[in-house]
C-alpha cells in the first residue's frame, strides 16, 4: 500500500510539472508575443519533425551511418557517424564526440540544417563525427534483458550511469573504430557533465580526450532558473522516498504529453510561433533572434525526447548539494556513505584540457556556477570565453541560427591549433 502511495505521488508530481510547464509557457507567450511574432511562410510544414537522424541528413545531402554499442550494465545505446565529406583525405580527418543535453538527443547537431548546426560543419571540415545517444533517449531505450515499457529497472538510472557506464563504452568503439590514439569532445549541457565525471572516477580517461569542450556547462546549478531543476529540488523529499521504495519510470518521452503539445502548436503555422517559441525556450533562457520558426517546426517533433524519473529528481538534488553524489535520504546515506548528506564529487583527477563556453543569458548553467566548477579543477588546464552576445541562451547554443558566428569559429580553432579568441 506504501508503494502504491508513493507511485501515485510521483504520477501526481510528473502532471504537476506538465501543468506548470503549459501555464508559464502560455502567461510568457502573452508578454512576449509583441516581441517575437514572425509573418514569413505563414503556413508550412517541415518533413524533419518527424524524420530520424540519418533521415534529416540525407535529406541534407549527407551520409550517416548507424552503430550500435553496449554498455557493461546491458544497455544498448545507438551512435550515429557522420563521415567526413568529399575531398578529405584519411591523413586529416579526426575522430569528434558530439554530446547532446538532458532531455534531447543526437538530432540537435543536425536540426538548423546545412552551414547551421554543429554537425554539418565539422563534417564539411574534415572531422569524422561521431553522435551517441545516453540511455533512456529516444534512440537508446534498448536493454539486452529489460523491456523499457514493461521493466521498471531499465529507468534505474541517473547520469552517473551515463558517465560511467555509456561513455566509456561509446569512446573506447569509436577509438576501435577509427584506430585514433584519442577523441576530441564537444558536450551540451549535461553531455559536459558525463565527460567531467567519467575523469574524475576513472582517471586514465583523460589521456583518451585530446580536449573538451564544454557548451553551457552544468555541474553546479546553485543559480539555476531551469524549471525541472528547480521543481526537482522542491519535490526532492517526495521523490526520494518514491524512488528509494522502487518507483523508477521514464519521463518527457518523445512522443509523450509534452512533445504533443509541442508539436500540436509548432509545427504547422508560422502564426503560432509567438507560443510555440515560449513553450520551449522560455523555461530555459529566451531569445526571440536566435531560434528560427523553420528550425522550432523540426524541435517540435524532436524535443523532449526522454529520460528517467532519477535522474530529474539527481538534477533537482545537485541544486541543493552542489555537484555531489546521489542523496539517498539521511538514513540510507548513513548507510553507504557514513554521512548524513552525500559527499561532493572530487574533480582533482581531471587532467585534460578544458574549454568552456558559456553566457549571461543562460537559465540553466550560470556563468557564477560556471566559475564554481573551474575553481573545483585545479589539475586540469581550464579556459572560459563568456560570449559578447549577451542575450544568447541555451539552447542558443545547439538551435540558434548564428552558432556559425558565436561558437563555431571557437571550436574549429581549437581542434584545429589548440588556441581560440572568445566572439
Amino acid at each position: 500500500m506504501a508503494k502504491n502511495n508513493l507511485t501515485d505521488c510521483t504520477k501526481m508530481a510528473e502532471k504537476l510539472l506538465q501543468i506548470v510547464l503549459i501555464l508559464q509557457s502560455i502567461s510568457l507567450s502573452v508578454i512576449h508575443c509583441d516581441q517575437i511574432v514572425n509573418y514569413t511562410s505563414i503556413f508550412g510544414y517541415s518533413p524533419k519533425k518527424d524524420a530520424t537522424f540519418t533521415e534529416i541528413a540525407k535529406m541534407d545531402g549527407y551520409q550517416t551511418e548507424v552503430h550500435n554499442v553496449t554498455t557493461d550494465d546491458g544497455y544498448i545505446l545507438t551512435i550515429f557517424r557522420l563521415p567526413p565529406r568529399e575531398g578529405c583525405t584519411e591523413n586529416n580527418t579526426k575522430p569528434i564526440i558530439f554530446m547532446h543535453g538532458l532531455f534531447l538527443s543526437g538530432d540537435d547537431c543536425v536540426i538548423p540544417g546545412p552551414g547551421v548546426a554543429h554537425c554539418y560543419i565539422y563534417a564539411d571540415n574534415c572531422y569524422d563525427v561521431w553522435v551517441p545517444n545516453s540511455r533512456g533517449t529516444f534512440y537508446s531505450r534498448k536493454h539486452k534483458t529489460l523491456n523499457p515499457d514493461k521493466d521498471p529497472e531499465f529507468w534505474k538510472f541517473d547520469f552517473s550511469e551515463m558517465a560511467l557506464s555509456d561513455t566509456p563504452a561509446i569512446i573506447d568503439y569509436v577509438l576501435d573504430k577509427t584506430g585514433a590514439k584519442n577523441i576530441s569532445f564537444i558536450g551540451h549541457s549535461q553531455g559536459t557533465t558525463l565527460f567531467l565525471l567519467l575523469c574524475a572516477k576513472r582517471p586514465e580517461y583523460n589521456a583518451k580526450i585530446n580536449i573538451g569542450i564544454g557548451l553551457s556547462t552544468t555541474a553546479w546549478v546553485e543559480h539555476s532558473r531551469f524549471l525541472i531543476v528547480n521543481l526537482g529540488n522542491a519535490l526532492f523529499p517526495i521523490l526520494t522516498a518514491a524512488i528509494n521504495s522502487g518507483v523508477d519510470t521514464e519521463v518527457l518521452p518523445r512522443g509523450g504529453v509534452t512533445n504533443k503539445l509541442t508539436e500540436l502548436v509548432c509545427g504547422f503555422s508560422n502564426l503560432t510561433y509567438p507560443l510555440c517559441s515560449v513553450i520551449i525556450f522560455a523555461i530555459v533562457g529566451y531569445n526571440s533572434e536566435q531560434i528560427t520558426s523553420e528550425t522550432l517546426k523540426v524541435i517540435s517533433g524532436h524535443a523532449p525526447s526522454g529520460s528517467s524519473l532519477r535522474n530529474v529528481n539527481r538534477w533537482g538534488q545537485m541544486q541543493r548539494n552542489g555537484f555531489s553524489e546521489y542523496d539517498y535520504g539521511i538514513l540510507r546515506n548513513l548507510e553507504v556513505y557514513g554521512r548524513i548528506s552525500p559527499p561532493e564529487i572530487d574533480l582533482r583527477n581531471v587532467t585534460m584540457r578544458w574549454v568552456f563556453v558559456g553566457s549571461t543569458n543562460d537559465f540553466i548553467s550560470d556563468i557564477r556556477d560556471l566559475d564554481t566548477l573551474i575553481s573545483k579543477l585545479p589539475n586540469a588546464n581550464t579556459s572560459k570565453c563568456v560570449l559578447s552576445d549577451r542575450a544568447f541562451a541555451h539552447l542558443d547554443f545547439v538551435y540558434g541560427k548564428d552558432v556559425p558566428r558565436y561558437i563555431i569559429p571557437i571550436v574549429l580553432s581549437l581542434l584545429s591549433n589548440g588556441s581560440f579568441e572568445c566572439t
